[in-house]
């Protein structure tokens, strides 16, 4: 929700940066740090969308942790790279297969 809102709220300053330029040069800093916000805003959405359910690969071991994802409501289990410590979060049921 907050990542929609971010979004659109930098488009909106994308579009009155493009028109403060438009009729005055000074107005190209704020059209600097609109589209920042943009593209940043694009940029992470894309990012975590192609992690978002990926399941552990043969780094990952269970840790015994599991929880109720308060969006989804599905049961979930933590796996862990004890090497790293990075953590993922592994809907039940889901088979561990090579990350992408």
């Amino acid at each position: 929700m907050l990542r929609s809102v971010i979004a659109v709220v930098s488009i909106v300053f994308v579009a009155f940066g493009l028109a403060m330029t438009w009729q005055d040069r000074a107005g190209w800093p704020m059209l600097a740090m609109a589209l920042l916000f943009a593209f940043g805003c694009m940029y992470e959405r894309r990012y975590h969308a192609g992690r978002a359910g990926l399941s552990p690969d043969a780094r990952f071991r269970p840790t015994g942790e599991r929880f109720v994802d308060p969006e989804t409501g599905q049961a979930m289990t933590v796996w862990a790279d004890q090497a790293t410590g990075e953590r993922r979060y592994v809907a039940d049921g889901e088979p561990p297969s090579p990350s992408v």
